[in-house]
């Protein structure tokens, strides 16, 4: 019988979505590299997000679901249905490894309440369910219905984790008070990333261009952004803001009219490399629940990053050699200030000359990370 697993996800190509298109990455290695059948079920729907174009590989299923709309009530009632479907469907392939991701929300709650001991299966963990829900603040850590889910999620008996990060793993084994086998697999690492050389209206070469291009939203922390805009010094740094979100007009509406401040609809990934600083934030309440991609891409693009957050989040364990930290648990406004008053040219070129490696480094993992997925179903008799 021929090797085989099957992924559960909500979103997958041509769908554009990075839970979907981290899904294709795996299962296009696999195929190429192994011969091993990958199936995947997912939702018969459309995803207003960013992403690249792509076709589907691999023997694709999609799931109807009974409602698209915005309506918030209806979404979360979608979420379990989507959720229970794919886990329904799924034990009809419990011949293969069955590979659970966290979207739709609730979809590991589902895994861990459907799936005895007989079905071999794996979390594979981006942003996590349902401590999403409480720290968004749509429903109270003290509800009994979130304590509930959490809980059952968390009695699953699953064979194997993908995490992150290390310390994503940390605090997964934590939650289900096991010692899973883990497999740490980062998210959003490109393997071809295009740079234009054509200089932006807004570079100035004389200066230290600093940026945050992306969402600003319940995640993260727009008083870190607003501290850069009080303390940069013109004659010496541009800050580059190219935002949208929850909490992006708050942000556009305090930068207008500050001197070295440039507002724009939006950077091209393959000109982020023109900003040297990347700003990146998350909530230290957030930390594990979802980890932010654009310290990623700026890696990627032989940038440094300003981390405001909390030193336990992968962000920062894992790329901490080309950035420097900004603690959100003390005094934001006099770090940032104090960063600013010392930064060099020459310092930010000794971060920049650290991303090479730490890039290489991070593609390692992540083929690493496919071949042990690889290993693991070869061993199996499936």
């Amino acid at each position: 019988m021929p090797q085989e697993i099957t992924f559960l996800t909500r979103h997958y190509p041509p769908n554009p979505n990075i839970n979907g298109e981290s899904i294709w990455d795996m299962v296009k290695y696999l195929q190429d590299h192994y011969n091993i059948k990958c199936n995947i079920l997912c939702i018969d729907r459309t995803f207003e997000g960013g992403g690249a174009d792509r076709e589907p590989v691999g023997h694709v299923t999609n799931i109807k679901t009974p409602y698209q709309g915005r309506n918030a009530l209806l979404r979360f009632i979608t979420f379990l249905y989507d959720g229970l479907m794919l886990a329904l469907k799924a034990r009809k392939f419990k011949h293969s490894l069955i590979v659970c991701s966290t979207s739709p929300p609730l979809l590991p709650f589902w895994c861990s309440l459907l799936f005895g001991k007989e079905i071999d299966w794996c979390l594979w963990t981006f942003d996590l369910f349902p401590e999403f829900f409480a720290v968004t603040g749509k429903i109270s850590p003290k509800n009994p219905l979130y304590k509930g889910a959490k809980s059952k999620t968390y009695q699953g008996d699953p064979n194997l984790l993908i995490a992150l990060g290390p310390k994503q793993a940390e605090h997964l084994k934590k939650e289900f008070q096991q010692d899973l086998a883990t497999i740490i697999l980062p998210c959003g690492v490109l393997f071809h990333q295009d740079k234009s050389y054509d200089e932006p209206d807004w570079l100035q070469k004389n200066k230290i261009t600093l940026g945050y291009c992306g969402n600003l939203g319940d995640a993260h922390n727009p008083e870190f952004i607003k501290a850069v805009i009080d303390h940069i010094e013109p004659e010496k740094h541009q800050l580059v803001l190219a935002l949208y979100g929850s909490k992006a007009a708050e942000v556009k509406e305090y930068a207008k009219n500050k001197e070295g401040v440039v507002l724009v609809d939006r950077v091209a990934r393959n000109k982020l490399h023109f900003i040297q600083i990347h700003l990146v934030t998350l909530y230290t309440s957030w930390t594990h629940i979802a980890v932010p991609s654009k310290a990623v891409s700026a890696i990627a693009s032989n940038s440094c990053i300003l981390f405001c957050g909390d030193r336990n989040s992968d962000n920062w364990y894992m790329l901490q050699d080309a950035g420097w930290l900004i603690d959100e648990n003390d005094r934001i406004d006099d770090q940032v200030a104090n960063f600013l008053k010392q930064l060099t040219l020459n310092k930010v070129e000794e971060k920049i000359d650290q991303t090479p490696a730490l890039y290489r480094n991070l593609q390692s993992r992540v083929y690493e990370a496919y071949n042990k997925m690889a290993h693991y179903v070869q061993s199996k008799n499936h």
